[in-house]
């Protein structure tokens, strides 16, 4: 049974700080689909490349948006190795994510 994914939210509380989330067009950066801006407590979530125009389907769409809450999180607990270690925020991500989505209560 495939997952669904939900809709994004608009906020999310990290530690004591609070985020916005916003879903933009594409961003401005070459070759992101996302991205924590930390001073601002703001995560992007771009619905298209802006290189290539490419739409990015619904499930990558959420993989990045949990792949930038790790980042959140890992920033608010001062884990600046971890946090620049794009493979294991990618790997910790999809597994956080698959236990939240598939947890029963």
């Amino acid at each position: 049974m495939p997952v669904r994914h939900r809709p994004l939210p608009h906020k999310l509380r990290v530690g004591n700080k609070t985020y916005s989330v916003e879903v933009v067009e594409a961003m401005i950066e070459k070759n992101l689909m996302g991205r924590t801006y930390y001073p601002d407590r703001n995560i992007k979530i771009g619905l298209k490349s802006n290189r290539t125009g490419r739409v990015y389907k619904p499930a990558e769409i959420h993989d990045t948006f949990w792949h930038e809450v790790v980042h959140a999180i890992l920033h608010d607990m001062d884990e600046d190795r971890l946090n620049r270690d794009e493979r294991f925020v990618t790997r910790f991500a999809n597994r956080l994510a698959k236990a939240i989505e598939t947890a029963r209560f």
